[in-house]
C-alpha cells in the first residue's frame, strides 16, 4: 500500500544547459530548451536515462521582474487544466542566463502546444516574456516549484508518488549548490554508483523544512540504495 508521508509545493534545484528551441520561430518568443543528454554519466560510457521528447521541458523568460509571479503562474496553469481538462506541467521558476537571474515559466514539451494560452494569461496579470533572439546555449542554475507527494520507501528515503524514477534522500540541513554538486561528482567516482542525474529540493510544511538530494534515474537499484544513503550522510550529515 503506498503510503504518502507528506506532500507539498517542492522546490527544486538543478544546473542544466539551455539553449534557443526551434519553438521560439513558431511562437516569436524566447524559447529554452533543456538538454535531452544526461549531465554525467553518459560521458562516461554508462546507459543513459532514455528521455523521450515528452520527459523534456523549455522555459520561457520574464522580460522584467514580477510581483507574485510565482502566484500568477500556478494561477494560469490551474486556468489552462480547468478550461481544457488536460494534463497542462508548466511551474514557476527563476534561472541564471547569460549571467543575467530572470523569473522563468518551466513547461513540459507535452503542453508546448498551449503556450499561446498560457501566454495569454500571463499578460492577462501584467508579465511580459521575453521575444525571440539568437543566444548561445548556456549552463543555467534553475530554481523551480512543482506539487509533490513524497512517498516513504525506508526511513529517509522517498519516492515522487507521480514519477517512480525520481527519488529524494533526507538530509538534515540546507547545502548551497556549489557544495552539492562538488560533494556529489565525489559520490559518483568514489561508490561506483553512477546511474542517476541528482538535484536539490527543499519542502515547508508549517514551520518544518525538509531538504533532500535528489535523484533521477532509470537504473535504479532499490538493494543499493544503503550504500548510497551511506556515501550522503558521509559528506552531507
Amino acid at each position: 500500500m503506498i503510503k504518502v508521508k507528506f506532500e507539498g509545493l517542492t522546490c527544486f534545484t538543478v544546473d542544466l544547459e539551455v539553449g534557443h528551441s526551434p519553438l521560439s520561430e513558431k511562437f516569436k518568443y524566447l524559447v529554452l530548451e533543456s538538454n535531452p543528454e544526461p549531465d554525467y554519466y553518459a560521458l562516461q560510457n554508462f546507459p543513459p536515462n532514455q528521455r523521450h521528447v515528452s520527459d523534456r521541458h523549455i522555459f520561457l523568460l520574464a522580460k522584467h521582474q514580477k510581483n507574485c509571479f510565482q502566484d500568477n503562474v500556478l494561477k494560469a496553469a490551474y486556468k489552462l487544466k480547468s478550461r481544457l481538462h488536460k494534463d497542462i506541467r508548466i511551474f514557476p521558476g527563476q534561472m541564471t542566463f547569460l549571467n543575467k537571474d530572470f523569473q522563468a515559466v518551466r513547461i513540459n514539451t507535452k503542453t508546448a502546444e498551449e503556450i499561446p494560452l498560457l501566454i495569454d494569461e500571463l499578460e492577462k496579470d501584467g508579465i511580459v516574456l521575453m521575444g525571440d533572439r539568437k543566444v548561445a546555449a548556456y549552463t543555467s542554475l534553475i530554481y523551480y516549484k512543482k506539487y509533490l507527494e513524497f512517498v516513504e520507501l525506508e526511513n529517509g528515503v522517498y519516492q515522487d508518488n507521480d514519477n517512480n524514477n525520481r527519488y529524494f534522500f533526507e538530509i538534515p540541513g540546507f547545502v548551497e549548490f556549489e557544495d552539492f554538486r562538488s560533494k556529489m561528482d565525489k559520490i559518483k567516482n568514489n561508490c561506483n554508483y553512477h546511474l542517476f542525474d541528482s538535484f536539490l529540493a527543499s519542502l515547508f510544511i508549517k514551520e518544518t523544512a525538509h531538504s533532500f538530494i535528489g535523484i533521477y534515474s532509470e537504473h535504479c537499484d532499490q538493494k543499493r540504495f544503503s550504500d548510497l544513503k551511506n556515501e550522503i550522510s558521509n559528506l552531507f550529515y
